[in-house]
């Protein structure tokens, strides 16, 4: 089952970021980079529906994954027809008030120059409605994963991509409007959220038009749900910060630029994410009883996360030019774009891999200390990329993440495990600088081959041999690869 969900995870993921990464060239052609700005101004909303959401989809997705009998299962429907109650709620709270705050986004917050100000009035509102949407279809997910059928989520998710980034290409063509842009989002999300209710509705048996909502379902699940919401608010706002004040200093020309080269390094981030919701089931059903059987899985997914991040996150260092130029022909390749790429891949892959504890700590169901850890990272990270941004613009925003991710695997992770997994660190930490060692060698041997004047199917044949070579010195260093190994070199000898 964990082979087959990681499977559809990665499946899925990989096409979502291929869509997303792929298209935005198109997107930029068609509406231009102060309209792109907008579109990355709402990833960062959408980035906020963790926060809105308040723990509700883990909470949802944690008791799923632990009801065994009939009387679990029946309170997991109730729980559900309560929080779709409670969301909608809110939603429609939040898109009122938008309707009341679109014009201080226009005239005071934005520094556009070419887009019509009621234009950014109507697309604001517009975005806020994806936000909506967005947190259904999240709790929907959250759903999905606790009932263990991420091969059908994943089909869901990669339908939806289709729908959302690549059918609106030739609708922005016909009408290269942001705001036409903005509506076909909003009606792709609201579809995949409807199409994951009825899916999750149909394997829990809970039907969609009910009257049902209980108050005391929510709130004995309300201590857990805090918790995570809390830690949500913190990531949210330790990740995105970055991006909200870049979007009031920068024009939004530059914020567009910058938003372009974060997005690249961001697909790190993305690769980390499906091994993650994998993973969910298993670390939870581990953490039942003696806590320490959570550690041979916790290696496992330390292992292939950092195979999945490491060798992109070195080949983004190494020649962030060919990557950009690989990726676009339109994209900003500049040394500050550059620079912000390096600095962003380095601080994704650390955050990537530190995420990890917070599962362990999610399945034990105790955030107290992540919690506590995330105040302390929110405290230095805001004043540090407040300084970066009017210091340095948004090459010192990018040595401010990097600074953060370091800290995130060599503080934060050593503070975890000692509290939670006790005696692993020696171990973890020696796989960890054994897998960055080997691709730092790598790298150097591509290091001075000069693909200066190279076109892009040599630069991607290149990329993708660099990738490759990696990926097999990672895998060489890896303890489960050597497992295979020896056990296939045995099975040799003794046959």
């Amino acid at each position: 089952m964990l082979k087959r969900s990681l499977i559809a995870n990665y499946a899925g993921q990989m096409v979502t970021v291929a869509l997303g990464m792929v298209m935005v060239p198109a997107y930029v052609r068609h509406l231009g980079v102060e309209a792109y700005g907008l579109i990355a101004l709402n990833a960062v909303l959408l980035a906020w529906v963790q926060v809105l959401d308040l723990g509700l989809s883990p909470t949802l997705c944690r008791e799923l994954g632990r009801a065994r009998d009939d009387a679990s299962r029946q309170e997991v429907r109730v729980l559900l027809q309560s929080l779709e109650k409670f969301v909608a709620g809110v939603c429609a709270i939040l898109v009122i008030l938008s309707i009341f705050t679109a014009p201080f986004f226009a005239q005071d917050w934005l520094n556009a120059k070419g887009l019509p100000l009621h234009e950014i009035e109507i697309t604001f509102v517009l975005m806020v409605l994806t936000v909506a949407s967005r947190w259904l279809s999240s709790l929907y997910r959250g759903g999905m994963v606790g009932i263990d059928r991420q091969p059908t989520l994943n089909v869901v998710v990669v339908v939806f991509a289709i729908i959302r980034a690549v059918l609106v290409v030739p609708v922005i063509t016909i009408w290269p409007s942001v705001e036409v842009f903005f509506i076909w989002q909003l009606a792709a999300i609201f579809g995949e959220a409807l199409t994951m209710r009825i899916l999750l509705g149909n394997a829990i048996e809970a039907p969609i038009l009910t009257r049902t909502f209980s108050r005391t379902v929510l709130t004995a699940r309300a201590t857990l749900s805090l918790s995570i919401a809390f830690s949500a608010l913190m990531w949210a706002t330790t990740t995105q910060i970055d991006k909200i004040i870049l979007s009031k200093v920068l024009s939004l020309h530059a914020f567009g630029v910058f938003s372009m080269a974060t997005l690249l390094a961001s697909g790190i981030l993305l690769l980390a994410n499906p091994i993650q919701q994998a993973f969910i089931p298993r670390f939870t059903a581990d953490s039942m009883g003696d806590s320490r059987r959570i550690i041979p899985t916790y290696f496992l997914a330390s292992e292939i996360t950092m195979l999945a991040v490491i060798p992109v996150a070195a080949i983004f260092v190494n020649v962030p030019d060919l990557v950009l130029r690989m990726w676009s022909l339109s994209a900003p390749s500049t040394p500050e774009a550059w620079r912000i790429l390096q600095c962003y891949a380095v601080g994704n892959a650390c955050s990537a891999i530190a995420a990890l504890v917070f599962l362990v700590q999610y399945a034990e169901g105790k955030l107290s200390l992540h919690i506590k850890g995330n105040v302390v990272f929110l405290l230095v990270l805001v004043p540090a990329v407040l300084y970066g941004a009017l210091h340095g613009g948004s090459t010192g925003v990018g040595y401010a993440w990097l600074a953060f991710g370091l800290l995130q695997v060599l503080v934060w992770v050593s503070i975890v495990h000692r509290v939670f997994l006790p005696g692993i660190n020696m171990k973890w930490y020696g796989g960890l600088a054994a897998r960055v060692g080997v691709t730092a060698l790598v790298a150097l041997a591509f290091r001075h081959t000069d693909m200066s004047q190279a076109s892009r199917p040599q630069l991607f044949v290149y990329l993708l041999l660099m990738w490759l070579c990696m990926m097999a010195a990672a895998v060489v260093v890896s303890p489960v690869a050597q497992r295979k190994a020896l056990d296939l070199a045995g099975r040799f000898v003794f046959n």
